[in-house]
């Protein structure tokens, strides 16, 4: 990896390593041990109203940011509050921890168990037990009205990730989005490409093997033959503290993204992991800017752990 682009992950890594809020525990018994994460902070909601003879994934739907994370957990499980605090009653299915220091907590997918404006103390009151139906606990956490990624260190702990991402298949569109290769690129250009995070434990059944996001997906460009960047280091998503509005999802992320075991038409794809596709140039590359020749793109995806994928592809500009 050239020396330009060393530096530019080793600050990346510094973004994603971010710490917050005061360290807590898990929601779900033992506290003290991890559970496995079946949704990530930041991963795709995806829903499409078409069939895919129709429409389908270039279509219209609902389309979100994933704003915590998914705790596999069996219907009944109790569910424990991870701060002391008052708990809030505002939506069917959903509980809310006001904690101190401004953190909240949302917990859905719960059959609440409390009463609203309950005092609650941290892993004592069962604040809910999970649904049969969801088979999940979700987690989610606002510092001072900001969500925050809770698997970020200094968070819900213990949480150990020894996985890295995975960069692959670069893909250079023209301006409607039919696939070009990678020698005589010329004009203005679409770049996308597919980056994902693996749970560290496996949630298991028709979850087994589904990824998640990565932290901070960056990108940049340079000519091989001088080791010269001719395009800066551009981060395309960062899901550390904060969430992009979900009017951008389809400027980070590109058509042919859907989660995990997608809705499409009415019809459930149970199995199925789903794909995330970055857009790296939403406003196009115009390929004029730069001389003719060779240049090597470098897309890098690091985890909240640090964890480093990338992925090296070389155009051949010719206009």
């Amino acid at each position: 990896m050239p020396r330009l682009v060393a530096a530019a992950a080793a600050a990346l890594i510094a973004l994603s390593l971010a710490a917050g809020a005061s360290a807590y525990s898990w929601p779900i018994k033992p506290f003290d041990r991890a559970h496995p994460i079946r949704g990530g902070f930041g991963d795709p909601r995806t829903r499409f109203y078409d069939p895919l003879a129709g429409l389908g994934l270039n279509g219209p739907g609902d389309f979100a940011f994933h704003n915590g994370v998914d705790i596999a957990a069996p219907g009944g499980t109790p569910v424990y509050s991870v701060v002391s605090g008052v708990a809030l009653i505002e939506n069917a299915g959903e509980v809310v921890v006001a904690g101190p220091n401004y953190v909240r907590f949302q917990y859905q997918h719960v059959t609440p168990a409390v009463a609203d404006h309950q005092h609650v103390v941290a892993h004592v009151t069962v604040i809910g037990h999970v649904q049969a139906a969801a088979g999940h606990v979700h987690l989610a956490e606002i510092d001072s009205g900001v969500l925050v990624n809770p698997l970020l260190r200094g968070h819900l702990q213990p949480y150990r990730d020894l996985t890295k991402p995975r960069v692959e298949d670069l893909q250079v569109l023209d301006p409607v989005g039919n696939p070009l290769g990678y020698l005589g690129v010329h004009g203005r250009v679409q770049l996308t490409v597919e980056a994902h995070d693996t749970p560290q434990l496996s949630a298991g059944g028709s979850w087994s093997g589904m990824p998640i996001t990565a932290a901070t997906v960056a990108w940049r460009m340079w000519a091989p033959s001088s080791d010269t960047p001719v395009m800066s280091t551009r981060t395309v998503a960062s899901f550390t503290k904060g969430l992009p509005s979900n009017s951008q999802f389809w400027t980070i992320y590109a058509r042919g993204t859907y989660q995990n075991q997608p809705r499409i038409g009415g019809v459930l794809y149970r199995w199925m992991p789903g794909r995330f596709v970055y857009n790296l140039a939403p406003e196009g590359l115009d390929t004029t800017r730069f001389p003719n020749g060779p240049y090597e793109i470098t897309v890098t995806a690091i985890d909240v752990r640090g964890h480093m994928g990338v992925l090296s592809t070389r155009i051949f500009i010719r206009n």
